[in-house]
C-alpha cells in the first residue's frame, strides 16, 4: 500500500521480475490536483522512458482553464517521450479536444498490449477506480497497477 509523503515505488512494480513481461508501455492517469505527483514521475526520470518505454498520459479535469501544466505538455512529448491527451469534462464549447472523463478516452483508446503495462494513477477515488477497472479487464497485471488510493 501507498502511503501518503511515501511516494510511489514505481522501480519495485515496473522492473522487478515478478512478472514474466517487461512493462514496456506505461499509462498515466491524473485528475485535478493528482497531475502534480505525475509531473514529478515524469520530470525526475523514475518512469526509465529513454530504455524504449512508451508513456501516454490522460489528463483530466473540468474546464481548460482548470489544466494545471498545460505549458508543459509539450515539453513532456518533445524531451520525455510522454503522448499527453487532456481530456474535459465540464461544458466548454470552446475546448476543441477531447471531452468527458478519462476513463471514457481510455475506453475509446484501449489498452495496447496490457501483459506488457504498467499504470500509474493520481486523482478522484471514482477516476482511480474506473480506470483500474478497464485496464485488469484488458489483461494488465494488477500489480502493476498503482493508485494514490
Amino acid at each position: 500500500m501507498i502511503r501518503q509523503g511515501n511516494g510511489f515505488p514505481i522501480a519495485d512494480h515496473f522492473d522487478g521480475l515478478k512478472y514474466d513481461f517487461p512493462t514496456q508501455n506505461i499509462l498515466l492517469f491524473a485528475a485535478g490536483t493528482g497531475i502534480a505527483p505525475i509531473r514529478s514521475a515524469i520530470e525526475s526520470g523514475s518512469l526509465k522512458l529513454d530504455t524504449g518505454r512508451q508513456a501516454r498520459l490522460y489528463y483530466g479535469c473540468r474546464s481548460p482553464q482548470e489544466m494545471a501544466y498545460a505549458e508543459r505538455f509539450s515539453i513532456w512529448e518533445k524531451e520525455y517521450g510522454v503522448q499527453v491527451v487532456p481530456v474535459v469534462s465540464g461544458d466548454s464549447a470552446e475546448w476543441p479536444g477531447r471531452t468527458g472523463y478519462v476513463q471514457n478516452a481510455l475506453e475509446e483508446d484501449g489498452v495496447a498490449v496490457a501483459r506488457n503495462t504498467g499504470v500509474l494513477l493520481c486523482g478522484m477515488k471514482g477516476m482511480a477506480e474506473g480506470v483500474k477497472d478497464i485496464v485488469t479487464k484488458a489483461g494488465v497485471f494488477e500489480g502493476r497497477v498503482l493508485t494514490n488510493f
